[in-house]
């Protein structure tokens, strides 16, 4: 449930460890709000991360002879699309809780394909529901310090060629890296996913960290004994926030769990082995 859950996917890496301990304490992640912008066939859309003057993220929904296309690329240099080279430049679709920083785009592209069909293989959002793209982008000049990172979470179908940007989000703070899916401190309780709804996915993201120090994008409970592990209260936190963010008459009632009380069990012996074992003890 913290968001230094981090800590153990950066132990791996060199270069995000020492990103994540050099933040700067005052890095504010700016979060957009659901937003769902359908970007039409045969259009492209600029979007300003940092809702200012100049465009951050140009992104398009073309039709190409080969079929539908959608691609994207940073206006500004040097600015860059977290994603990789096979002869094509492609974006690389994170999911949530990934991190977004100097090293993860130090040998990225600006110029990426989202989605292609099979003109471009190894495309990864040809059929893509809220994947993460990460990014860095200048503001205030077109200098290394001057770089944010961010994430922009997009729904993409490429044969019916459809391209929703669901979200986006960065750091405040030049240099500070992100997480996929952080919303910051105003993130929506019990939005265990991060896809700025409350619902069934957000109950299978519990139950399935139930008893461990999973993060829940940070919208979990942190009063009292539920603070660093995801328990009942966390269960009764997304059960009273159901539906919320949710479009209209969309919500349904919050099911319940047939198996709640064991589980419960399990994660109060997960719990106390947990504690047990310590901080110094602890796994990845």
């Amino acid at each position: 449930m913290r968001r230094d859950e981090i800590a153990c996917k950066a132990a791996y890496s060199a270069a995000a460890s020492a990103a994540l301990l050099g933040a700067d304490a005052s890095a504010v992640v700016v979060y957009s709000g659901v937003q769902d912008l359908a970007i039409e066939q045969a259009f492209a859309q600029n979007l300003s991360i940092d809702d200012d003057e100049y465009a951050d993220l140009l992104l398009k929904n073309y039709v190409f002879f080969g079929g539908n296309y959608q691609g994207a690329s940073i206006p500004f240099e040097p600015g860059k699309i977290v994603g990789f080279s096979t002869g094509l430049n492609y974006a690389s679709a994170l999911g949530a809780g990934e991190l977004v920083d100097a090293a993860a785009t130090a040998a990225a592209p600006f110029v990426v394909s989202l989605a292609y069909g099979a003109n471009n293989p190894n495309a990864e959002f040809n059929d893509a529901e809220g994947a993460f793209i990460g990014l860095s982008f200048p503001i205030g000049g077109a200098m290394e310090e001057n770089l944010h990172y961010g994430w922009v979470r997009v729904s993409i179908d490429n044969a019916a060629g459809t391209f929703i940007i669901n979200d986006w989000a960065y750091e405040d703070v030049p240099g500070v890296g992100i997480l996929t899916g952080d919303t910051g401190p105003d993130g929506l309780p019990g939005d265990y996913n991060a896809d700025g709804a409350v619902d069934t996915a957000d109950y299978t993201v519990w139950r399935d960290n139930l008893g461990t120090d999973f993060a829940l994008s940070g919208n979990g409970d942190e009063q009292g004994a539920s603070e660093g592990v995801v328990d009942q209260a966390d269960y009764d936190l997304w059960r009273g926030q159901y539906g919320a963010g949710a479009a209209p008459g969309a919500a349904s009632p919050a099911p319940e769990p047939h198996t709640l009380g064991l589980l419960a069990a399990g994660a109060l012996g997960l719990t106390a082995l947990r504690r047990r074992r310590g901080p110094l003890d602890h796994e990845c």
